[in-house]
């Protein structure tokens, strides 16, 4: 006897009618009286008697159908609870945008988060942090670590991070045979003549680096855009083009015949920050991702 079995006998006991209780369970008259007579023949016992009516319990059915429907019960039950934990158990999944430089600074933290949360899915996409804001809006992402400024105030909100990583400081990267690379600093006054490889406006630093030098009354002559860091940092030694660069890769690529030197500039360091977008709700392990990077 198996428990489709025992619905089958508890649905004939309380319709008293074979007919009946086929036609509620979507199942044949035949397929009934074979399972009927499949439980009588593994009890050894009859279940129903028909002297004055058709299916009326004996004393071992009385047993059965009291005893059966708590089985049953407790049998639903468990297959409900199953289903409802694999639910719950599905793996939720956060879209989180990051620039490179920041995936690796806060890489112990991500990984962490991974770690302890295996029913969690982050998905990571790397990309600037001016193309990061509007990846938000189009809600493309879910949350970013970005830097500032917020170009999208209507509808990203940017939390500035207050860990070991506050942002980053531009640098200009300057081969050695280049004239410039004598100088303890320079200014974008200083840059004027030259020629520069450039990130994408993707990039903070690509947006910036026009607007500042327009400020100073040129137009920067960009030869190449590039968004790979090795890219831009050889096309350097061939082209004895200049770019600008945050100083905290140097440590991760330091290309022998390029040297960096700080720009003083009023914009030269970038504060970062968490970006969400405005009527975004955060569930519980957004809020435990948060508060996982704001422990670098």
């Amino acid at each position: 006897m198996d428990i489709r079995q025992l619905k089958y006998f508890i649905e004939i006991a309380e319709t008293e009618s074979l007919s009946q209780a086929a036609r509620n369970l979507f199942v044949t008259q035949p397929t009934l009286s074979l399972a009927l007579k499949k439980i009588e023949s593994d009890l050894n016992t009859k279940l129903f008697s028909h002297t004055e009516k058709p299916f009326q319990l004996t004393a071992t059915g009385e047993v059965l159908y009291q005893k059966g429907q708590t089985v049953v019960e407790l049998f639903d039950g468990l297959v409900q609870e199953i289903h409802t934990m694999e639910l719950t158990t599905q793996k939720e999944t956060i879209r989180l945008g990051l620039t490179t430089l920041f995936s690796i600074q806060f890489m112990d933290q991500l990984a962490e988060f991974i770690i302890k949360n295996p029913n969690v899915e982050l998905n990571i996409r790397q990309e600037g942090s001016a193309k990061l804001q509007r990846l938000l809006v189009d809600n493309t992402i879910d949350i970013a670590l970005l830097s500032f400024p917020n170009h999208e105030t209507d509808k990203v909100a940017i939390e500035p991070l207050e860990t070991t990583t506050k942002g980053y400081t531009v640098y200009v990267v300057v081969p050695e045979k280049n004239p410039l690379s004598k100088k303890d600093a320079l200014t974008f006054s200083d840059l004027k003549d030259q020629t520069f490889a450039s990130l994408t406006k993707d990039f903070m630093i690509g947006t910036m680096l026009t607007e500042r030098a327009r400020a100073h009354g040129y137009e920067p002559n960009i030869t190449m855009y590039h968004n790979d860091l090795q890219v831009l940092l050889y096309s350097l030694l061939k082209s004895n083009a200049i770019c600008l660069l945050p100083i905290e890769y140097k440590s991760m690529i330091d290309i022998k015949g390029l040297k960096w030197i700080p720009l003083k500039d009023k914009y030269s360091h970038y504060s970062i920050g968490i970006g969400l977008r405005k009527d975004h709700v955060c569930s519980k392990a957004m809020n435990d991702l948060i508060a996982m990077i704001k422990k670098n």
